[in-house]
């Protein structure tokens, strides 16, 4: 376990936080993260015009009450899939200046950070909440599959089904944490997981 110290990729998240100086904001954020999109509403609202893109989910959906705080400005989709691809969309056609808001699990945040860089927004841009879950997105180093939601030291690729062990180094350019095959030198000599991403 990589405990007790500074991993230096590792990301840091802070709460979202209007920042006033824009041209317009743009929020995004799916499931529990609807509570990040009320605490931003609790604030100073600013001048500019908000879009608020959000995925309600079964077991956590905020749409009613952002409805009431952002009225016609919130978007509401089905799918993650239906999420990136309307954000992708306003991405084309935003103006210079537009500031990004984004709250979630991890795998949404660096999804929703790899679609910005397509248009040119750099990383720093992006102010991101992680929230609910610390569950984890894993690539996996040998066959380059990355499995979202894992909330174990060990987990099971969701593409070759090797067992990986987590490490705490990030790939911001991946979007997710390095999972490297967890017996490579026993086959078979597995330890038991632990859930440490809850």
């Amino acid at each position: 376990m990589e405990h007790g110290y500074w991993i230096p990729s590792k990301p840091v998240y802070t709460s979202l936080l209007w920042q006033y100086q824009a041209q317009a904001h743009v929020i995004l954020a799916c499931g529990e993260a609807g509570r990040a999109v009320l605490r931003l509403y609790q604030q100073r609202l600013p001048d500019q015009s908000v879009t608020v893109l959000y995925l309600p989910m079964e077991n956590a959906d905020y749409s009613n009450s952002i409805k009431a705080l952002a009225g016609d400005s919130l978007q509401l989709f089905e799918s993650e899939a239906q999420l990136m691809h309307a954000f992708d969309a306003l991405l084309a056609k935003a103006c210079m200046g537009t500031r990004l808001y984004a709250a979630g699990e991890e795998h949404f945040l660096w999804q929703l950070t790899s679609v910005a860089a397509r248009h040119g927004v750099l990383s720093s841009d992006i102010m991101r909440e992680q929230a609910a879950s610390l569950a984890r997105p894993v690539y996996c180093v040998h066959c380059k599959t990355i499995t979202p939601h894992v909330t174990t030291n060990i987990a099971v690729c969701s593409g070759c089904h090797r067992h990986l062990f987590v490490r705490d180094h990030f790939s911001r350019r991946l979007g997710a944490y390095m999972g490297l095959m967890v017996d490579a030198e026993e086959p078979g000599n597995v330890p038991v997981a632990e859930e440490i991403y809850p």
